[in-house]
């Protein structure tokens, strides 16, 4: 049996074997390293059908059927018997091929049921979500608990647009200078940009940045920090992984 199949082997081939990156086996067949050890030497043996401490040490049997042909590794006898050039460098990285980069999947966050928002831009929550509410939209950061709000009349353009929806996320930390849906004790809630707290006194701004307000803390229920900004046509009345 050959030691290699008797065609061109290309240094790519023996890299995606063995599980390296080309420049190793460059390395390997140039002679500037020799050694492979553990999963690397037990990959590259298998691949070319030799025992592995002949190819790590170049001593003890090839194979039983080639041992008197071979009786150490001599790398440029290798390249010149297997026609490995070292102008096969350069295809090495010609083959490549780059892993792509994959965004983090969407998740679809319920919807809930608000009244509509005023020309104040205040609404109150109707208490449903979801398929019982007002669909679904999807999220790439928000965690576990977040939701969204279905944005209604002018009050926030041009930030926010009629019919566009916010995504809530309870579990994210607040920052200066984003959205945030403020939900105020005697039911009402509304969505500004979030200033600070000084002096158990909240500061916000409307999204338009034409008003500044401002709420004693014993007057908030919750302050929620906004992650997403969704146009309507990501909007699913149903979940989309529902049947």
């Amino acid at each position: 049996m050959e030691v290699l199949p008797p065609k061109k082997i290309k240094g790519v081939e023996l890299a995606r074997a063995v599980g390296v990156k080309p420049p190793s086996v460059s390395d390997w067949l140039s002679g500037k390293s020799k050694t492979m050890e553990g999963e690397n030497l037990l990959r590259a043996s298998k691949f070319l059908n030799v025992n592995p401490s002949w190819l790590a040490s170049g001593t003890g049997e090839i194979q039983s059927s080639t041992r008197d042909k071979f009786k150490q590794l001599d790398i440029e006898e290798f390249k010149k018997k297997y026609n490995i050039s070292d102008s096969d460098e350069a295809l090495l990285f010609s083959t490549i091929i780059e892993k792509p980069f994959i965004p983090s999947s969407k998740r679809w966050v319920p919807v809930k049921a608000y009244s509509k928002m005023g020309m104040d831009g205040y609404f109150t929550d109707m208490g449903y979500e979801g398929n019982a509410g007002d669909g679904y939209v999807p999220t790439h950061s928000a965690g576990p608990r977040a939701y969204g709000i279905k944005g209604t009349g002018d009050s926030m353009f041009p930030a926010i647009r009629n019919g566009w929806y916010v995504v809530c996320d309870p579990d994210a930390d607040l920052v200066p200078n984003e959205f945030v849906q403020v939900c105020l004790k005697d039911g009402r809630c509304t969505i500004k940009e979030f200033v600070g707290i000084n002096g158990g006194v909240l500061s916000l701004l409307s999204v338009n940045g034409g008003e500044r307000f401002f709420f004693e803390m014993d007057e908030v229920e919750s302050i929620t920090a906004i992650t997403d900004i969704v146009p309507p046509s990501q909007h699913r009345q149903e979940h989309p992984y529902s049947h």
